[in-house]
């Protein structure tokens, strides 16, 4: 899905543990920044996107004065022996804005590219957030999920506690709705996460423990596309 500003923790909670994706604006202004991180599964919105495999990402940000924010996040991917797709590229574009020490809000377009010879899962999705001491929430939607026409929502709640000198108890809820959901799991389904994250040396490492509420007749139990709870351990670099 780190927490992008220092929300870098629990932004890496979310877009590599959990979502694959974004939860706020990562570069500092002005800046360039980037990040290479790698985990023993890559789950989005508590599904895995490798099979239950090894996930290697990357990615490049820039943060404007103004507030505006672009970059690009990219991912290795496994959909099956029958589908040739491997590598996720999505590209993003937003403003935040720092209302006080403790507030901030932002909106974000992101454009979910997969790369193969066949498929066409290519979609975009929007979200609008915010963090509050300590706290982030945000809203995510598309109308064209994996480019089949159908809607989803996805709700999230996170929140980041420092219990010690640099480890850091990082909790995550989500609820995912909509037709695409109903489609796949039969009804709405809530994912979440509880996890434990340091940095040591310049690395950030977390090891955590995400699951989903699907109920046991739609649970995916084979490895492709799993979506039984696990643990999920992750390493990551920033430059």
């Amino acid at each position: 899905m780190d927490k992008y500003f220092n929300k870098k923790r629990l932004a890496h909670l979310s877009g590599i543990l959990l979502t694959g994706a974004l939860l706020s604006p990562l570069a500092n202004a002005g800046e360039l920044s980037g990040e290479l991180g790698m985990a023993n599964d890559y789950r989005f919105r508590g599904v895995s996107q490798t099979d239950k495999d090894f996930q290697i990402s990357g990615s490049l940000d820039y943060g404007f004065d103004s507030g505006f924010f672009v970059g690009a996040w990219a991912s290795n991917v496994d959909f099956g022996p029958e589908d040739d797709t491997n590598i996720e590229l999505d590209l993003y574009a937003g403003y935040a804005h720092e209302i006080n020490d403790d507030v901030s809000v932002d909106v974000t377009l992101l454009r979910y590219n997969y790369f193969d010879e066949t498929s066409d899962y290519d979609y975009f999705e929007g979200t609008v957030g915010a963090d509050f001491y300590g706290f982030r929430a945000a809203y995510w939607y598309t109308n064209d999920y994996s480019g089949e026409d159908l809607d989803y929502n996805y709700i999230e709640l996170n929140y980041s506690w420092e219990f010690f000198e640099n480890f850091s108890l990082d909790l995550h809820v989500g609820n995912n709705s909509g037709d695409a959901v109903d489609d796949s799991y039969g009804s709405s389904y809530i994912d979440y996460s509880i996890a434990v994250s340091t940095e040591y040396s310049g690395v950030g490492l977390s090891v955590g423990w995400i699951d989903t509420d699907i109920s046991s007749e739609n649970q995916v139990k084979e490895d492709l596309f799993n979506t039984e709870g696990t643990v999920l351990v992750s390493a990551s670099y920033s430059f």
